[in-house]
């Protein structure tokens, strides 16, 4: 899954109203069939992945969230993307974003269903469960990606535990870590404050996240000024491989660095996660 830092949703039965705000920043739009969708206007926001248009808006390609399998409407999403043969407003649908996953068994359920398609969609699952929580390690291992869904979380417990929501965040972020993967955070609910959006991103940022959700254009800017890498970041990677091979000892000090094997492990896991995707922010 490539590593976005901002993942903008639109919900898909308003898309042809909410398209001319798509900004054209490092972003990945999706389009929305679940939450941002009331049940009685899901019909309708499936019959619009039919309708919309996206050639004009500079994308290469569109991510879908759908709605749980488990649900008549998550059948029915997969039945819609299966029948577009996995294309949408005349861009193909690279990432399918899967709702209150369990287990890596759920993730494997998706695959199977979208088997049938030329070029199947990667998977990115949502970490918005006591049982996603508890099975991150799991869910990790067999997604392309994962996203924190912590207002559903929450909905789940008794009180907004900061204790239990953090553990989760640093779970989860450790997980995608451990398996090269992307990890999303939750959308800000802050439509006025931007100073409060800036800092969730950076607390985001300092936990693991390599990008954060929005569902409003104001929250694009601090969340790309946030998490965008760029071609001086990645630059600075490679230097720091280049300076750790060219010394002999294989540890060094200087005024401006310290060489050593961990520096260098990091310099190679973040090429390794977003080399060829950095771009810079507009």
């Amino acid at each position: 899954m490539r590593v976005d830092p901002c993942l903008f949703y639109v919900p898909a039965s308003r898309a042809d109203a909410l398209l001319k705000n798509v900004p054209r920043h490092s972003i990945a739009l999706v389009l929305d069939l679940e939450d941002s969708v009331p049940r009685h206007a899901k019909p309708t926001a499936r019959e619009r992945l039919a309708d919309v248009d996206l050639t004009g808006t500079g994308l290469s390609g569109v991510s879908v969230r759908i709605n749980s399998v488990e649900t008549p409407d998550g059948l029915l999403d997969i039945q819609t993307l299966l029948a577009l043969g996995g294309e949408v407003g005349g861009l193909p649908v690279q990432t399918v974003l899967v709702p209150k996953v369990a287990a890596g068994r759920d993730v494997a359920i998706y695959r199977s269903l979208l088997s049938g398609l030329a070029d199947p969609p990667e998977i990115c699952s949502f970490i918005e469960t006591v049982d996603a929580v508890e099975n991150a390690f799991d869910i990790a291992a067999a997604s392309d990606g994962l996203c924190f869904g912590q207002a559903d979380l929450i909905a789940e417990m008794w009180a907004p535990d900061e204790s239990y929501l953090a553990h989760a965040r640093a779970r989860m972020c450790v997980a995608a870590a451990r398996h090269g993967l992307p990890v999303i955070d939750t959308n800000s609910f802050e439509l006025w404050d931007m100073d409060v959006v800036r800092a969730q991103c950076e607390a985001a940022k300092q936990c693991g996240f390599t990008g954060k959700a929005a569902i409003h254009p104001k929250h694009l800017m601090p969340i790309l000024e946030t998490f965008a890498v760029g071609p001086e970041e990645l630059d600075g990677f490679r230097q720091t491989i280049k300076d750790y091979e060219a010394d002999e000892r294989g540890f060094a000090v200087s005024k401006d660095q310290v060489l050593a094997p961990p520096f260098v492990l990091r310099a190679r896991r973040m090429l390794a996660l977003h080399d060829g995707q950095a771009r810079p922010v507009r």
